[in-house]
């Protein structure tokens, strides 16, 4: 199932891609988020050629392990991308890296 394998990959990252895109945005990082926003795009096609082909077939077998692959790899890219951006993700302008503010 070598399409199955092919779609998660693809759906895991682009899942990644999106949180990122999202944490960029809520961050004030617009030339990240714009690229970021690309390569997603980039690998949700790959990921729709890939559900949308199986889908086509009359293999339901295939069509069940496709589907539940891309399922998986969904829910696992998301939980990855907030562990990434967590810690490569900052405010725009920020240099505190995380640091407590001072107090007035």
């Amino acid at each position: 199932m070598l399409i199955a394998l092919y779609a998660a990959l693809a759906m895991f990252v682009q899942d990644i891609f999106y949180v990122l895109l999202t944490q960029a945005e809520a961050r004030n990082r617009a030339q990240l988020a714009g690229a970021l926003d690309s390569f997603a795009y980039l690998a949700s096609l790959v990921v729709t050629v890939q559900a949308v082909t199986t889908l086509q077939g009359h293999d339901l077998g295939r069509k069940v392990i496709v589907l539940a692959a891309i399922t998986a790899a969904n829910y696992v890219g998301a939980v990855t991308g907030v562990l990434i951006g967590k810690r490569l993700i900052k405010e725009a302008g920020d240099d505190s890296q995380g640091k407590a503010p001072s107090p007035a």
